[in-house]
């Protein structure tokens, strides 16, 4: 196991050694980079440049989800005693440390479900004075774009977060979101590409909590981000709150998560990858957990996926403003690859769903893969372990006689029949998307 120790003022952190990870959070102090590790330094400058004096709830979530952000990329899975589940402990600083410590058990279980590791909270009292919101005609104007918006949309320059954004922006909606973005290296060129395709005028918080490693551990990093979507969501929360403060409505509650819902629900493809080994960032069961956590610690958010009984195929077919996601599609970026290389690779299994929509919708121009012939994967197992993978999903739903039991081990479904129904459903179709793609492109 590592403590993880976490404080704004360095002065406060102990001595690293190879059992304690100390991580400067936020810019209050200087960072001294031989020292200790550090997270969110910017952070705080975004909040306070929003033009609104945030709660210190929302201050104490984000500090919670930076402490997860950071851990999560600072100790490596291949350094895990079985190679994948990491065993974790946090001290992290908030304003309510009664509160959390109350917690700490169910948002631990929350995480653990999330990630696939072992997570444990100690909660202290912060010593951190709330951000004052920034005064300037910039500020000002961020403020002026906050009103009259009614919600929060996650928007990640991902293919379906952009499915997300045309339909509420370019065509009629009841909804007038705040976009929250995680710009991670990289991402912020592909946010922007795709957001010049929005019609309707739009405001967004952009933000990084960039996990930065002390100089003498520099390249020992982790990028499965397992846990990425806690502190995308744990942002829109924040955003939420500066929405009612500037509208003076305590109503405002909606979180939008567009995601399809093959990957949403993300069933095991083959037995040894039941568990965490497939992503759970926006399954049903998270979300639901999360958000009955975040109804009893008093934040009242509602997250919304308009997207949960349709395929990616389906979510492209459907777009109001097919010429705009048309352009979106080569802008996005879908690869769980990504970040090592900064081009899609082509092979993993969100790239094959991916390519599977594209094929799906008979759209022609799509991203520039690493990997543009599949076929030529058979030389090397390693990287054709998830095109196999996906190729022993569909020969076990063409066979199997109970796909509602493979489809649950991905984790509990909502108790509606109806709702479980449909959810296999749109599993089942999302798994043909790639099975009618991979016959096309003659993959063996």
């Amino acid at each position: 196991m590592i403590e993880f120790y976490f404080h704004n003022d360095p002065n406060e952190l102990p001595r690293y050694s190879e059992k304690c990870h100390p991580v400067q959070i936020f810019h209050t102090h200087k960072h001294d980079n031989t020292k200790h590790s550090a997270a969110s330094l910017g952070l705080l400058k975004k909040v306070r440049k929003l033009g609104v004096k945030v709660d210190s709830n929302a201050i104490d979530l984000i500090t919670i989800a930076t402490a997860v952000t950071a851990a999560e990329t600072f100790y490596r899975r291949n350094e895990a005693p079985d190679a994948w589940s990491r065993i974790m402990h946090l001290h992290v600083p908030v304003s309510n440390e009664v509160m959390w410590n109350r917690e700490s058990k169910r948002l631990s279980s929350i995480l653990n479900f999330l990630t696939g590791d072992q997570w444990s909270f100690a909660f202290f009292k912060s010593t951190m004075a709330l951000p004052e919101p920034i005064k300037s005609d910039k500020s000002k104007a961020t403020l002026q774009s906050l009103k009259g918006l009614n919600s929060v949309c996650l928007f990640s320059g991902g293919l379906d977060s952009a499915v997300g954004a045309i339909d509420i922006l370019n065509g009629k909606s009841i909804y007038k979101p705040l976009l929250v973005s995680h710009a991670y290296r990289g991402d912020g060129v592909k946010q922007e590409s795709i957001k010049s395709l929005l019609k309707s005028k739009f405001a967004q918080l952009s933000y990084s909590i960039s996990p930065s490693l002390m100089t003498p551990l520099k390249g020992k990093t982790d990028v499965t981000m397992r846990g990425r979507s806690f502190n995308f969501l744990a942002m829109a929360v924040l955003g939420l709150i500066a929405l009612r403060k500037v509208n003076n409505d305590p109503n405002i509650s909606t979180i939008i998560v567009p995601e399809n819902g093959y990957i949403s629900i993300n069933p095991p493809l083959t037995r040894r990858r039941v568990g965490s080994h497939s992503t759970r960032t926006t399954h049903p069961y998270f979300l639901s957990r999360l958000e009955e956590l975040l109804d009893d610690t008093g934040f009242h958010v509602k997250f919304v996926n308009p997207y949960q009984f349709m395929t990616k195929g389906e979510m492209l077919a459907n777009c109001v403003d097919q010429d705009a996601i048309k352009k979106a599609v080569p802008l996005s970026v879908s690869c769980s690859h990504w970040h090592r290389k900064h081009k899609q690779c082509g092979h993993c299994v969100p790239c094959l769903i991916r390519r599977a929509s594209v094929h799906h919708v008979g759209f022609k121009d799509d991203a520039d893969y690493v990997t543009q012939n599949l076929n030529s994967l058979k030389k090397d197992k390693e990287i054709r372990d998830d095109l196999q993978a996906v190729q022993t999903a569909i020969i076990r739903m063409t066979k199997s006689k109970n796909i509602k039991r493979w489809v649950r081990q991905s984790g509990s479904l909502p108790f509606d029949a109806v709702v479980r129904e449909r959810l296999e459903s749109t599993v089942i179709r999302g798994l043909k998307e790639v099975e009618s793609f991979l016959k096309a492109e003659n993959v063996k």
